[in-house]
């Protein structure tokens, strides 16, 4: 009888833990990073720490990390169009590997500099947003996403940096010759 009731018994464990599913990496994993950081840069996790608090710098309910997907998150973007619209609530994330370019620009207005993530020719509307629902607009992908950071040239070179160790590849020479 004890025997039944130990082969019932690894037999009901079994089949819960085959119902489990696989637990998900947490956000900011190492998971995600597939090439060594290069000698003397930064690693995974402090390019992830410099990009935020430059976020933060600018606006302290920003925020930036690595999802769960393996995509990068911003909080606190300019949603682009002809009347830029700023949403604070909502992240707007892209896959590294979507990543076509990343330009540092310059803001003659506010003085608050901007960097922006282009997606590829290949994979238009990449950046897609998660979060509350836009009442001013039901857009929820995009072909880019711009954020104010500071210093801008610097965290769009740490940008560029963290899509290359998460094995993404930023195109410089995109544009047509």
């Amino acid at each position: 009888m004890r025997k039944l009731a130990l082969v019932l018994t690894l037999g009901v464990l079994t089949v819960l833990a085959a119902c489990v599913p696989p637990p998900t990496p947490p956000i900011n994993s190492l998971a995600f990073q597939k090439r060594p950081p290069l000698p003397g840069q930064m690693g995974y996790l402090e390019t992830i720490k410099y990009i935020g608090d430059g976020l933060h710098y600018i606006l302290p309910t920003a925020d930036f990390y690595v999802s769960v997907a393996g995509d990068m998150c911003f909080r606190g973007v300019l949603v682009p169009g002809v009347t830029p619209v700023y949403i604070a609530q909502n992240f707007w994330c892209i896959s590294p590997f979507a990543v076509g370019r990343v330009d540092a620009i310059e803001n003659d207005i506010s003085y608050i500099n901007q960097v922006r993530l282009w997606c590829r020719l290949a994979e238009p509307q990449c950046a897609h947003q998660i979060g509350y629902a836009n009442l001013l607009d039901n857009t929820w992908m995009a072909n880019n996403i711009t954020t104010e950071t500071v210093p801008f040239v610097r965290q769009r070179e740490a940008i560029e940096y963290l899509v290359y160790l998460m094995g993404g590849n930023v195109d410089h020479n995109q544009a047509l010759r």
